[in-house]
């Protein structure tokens, strides 16, 4: 159009100057997008660094109930040493920074490609990955205790795996515990510890962990979490029959009218029950399965 102007110095600057206000409308209009977008990022960021140090701060409170005595002296069963939050804010600031940008490039390449972002992202936006990018979850050290019959050694999460089949039976059973009552804990009960009680089923605990230095410090962490074990065994001995308050026997009676085999209970030890609810359980052979009929 410009050219077409060249013999109407008049008309073409005129139609010069619309062309750059044109332009100067696109840069305004530009510069307001960006503006957006920045806000946009540093909201996204602030956003994840908040997520990041909740899980920071929920992490730290997972070890807090699990401390018992174990021959007369405190120990805390398991530990969890996490990095100084404030000390490294920094850092992890460029990291969450480092991480949107990588993940904001990639999705543009992703785009113009004319391929979906939600799985790129989705992928590398869960929790797991989130904080090991920030914080790593190789800087977050958990400590244990290997429960010997004459000593207590402090072992490391790595460690954990060489114990005989008892010490990590209570080993495993020290952090479900633990994370039993994190879960039931509610950051409401500020000036006294509810600490509701939680009922484990196990299917024959005691098969390597019947010895008494196993079992005295596995019964002390369930009381300790207020968690009632209920333990099915063929297992007996002193060693174990000590740890619970209501022991029973069960059999399986052949009924004298068909080939069904019926349950019956009988009260070994402990206080009998002031409540009784009658219960019937029918096994099945064919199914392996138990039917209730109350």
């Amino acid at each position: 159009t410009i050219l077409g102007l060249t013999d109407n110095a008049g008309q073409m600057l005129r139609q010069l100057e619309m062309v750059l206000q044109s332009y100067r409308d696109l840069m305004a209009k530009l510069l307001v997008d960006i503006a957006v977008v920045e806000k946009e990022r540093a909201h996204v960021i602030a956003v994840l660094k908040e997520y990041t140090n909740e899980i920071h701060l929920q992490m730290g409170r997972i070890d807090r109930n699990s401390t018992i005595n174990i021959r007369g002296k405190p120990l805390k069963m398991l530990k969890i040493a996490l990095p100084d939050w404030e000390e490294n804010a920094g850092l992890y600031q460029r990291r969450i920074e480092d991480l949107v940008d990588g993940l904001t490039k990639k999705g543009i390449e992703l785009l113009e490609k004319g391929e979906a972002v939600h799985d790129f992202v989705g992928k590398r936006m869960t929790t797991k990955e989130l904080y090991d990018t920030v914080v790593g979850i190789g800087n977050v050290r958990i400590q244990l205790y290997k429960i010997e019959a004459q000593r207590e050694l402090q072992i490391t999460w790595s460690e954990v795996a060489r114990n005989s089949g008892g010490e990590g039976f209570l080993s495993a059973f020290v952090i479900l515990s633990s994370l039993l009552y994190y879960m039931r804990w509610e950051e409401t009960d500020i000036f006294a510890d509810r600490n509701e009680g939680k009922v484990l089923l196990m299917d024959n605990p005691f098969a390597q962990t019947n010895a008494a230095h196993l079992l005295i410090p596995l019964m002390e962490v369930a009381k300790k979490n207020n968690t009632q074990m209920i333990c099915f065994t063929g297992l007996s001995g002193e060693s174990i029959y000590s740890r619970f308050d209501n022991i029973y026997v069960l059999n399986l009676v052949r009924s004298a009218l068909n080939s069904a085999q019926y349950l019956r209970g009988k009260h070994l030890s402990g206080s009998e029950p002031e409540v009784v609810s009658t219960a019937r359980i029918k096994v099945s052979r064919d199914s392996e399965q138990i039917q209730m009929m109350f």
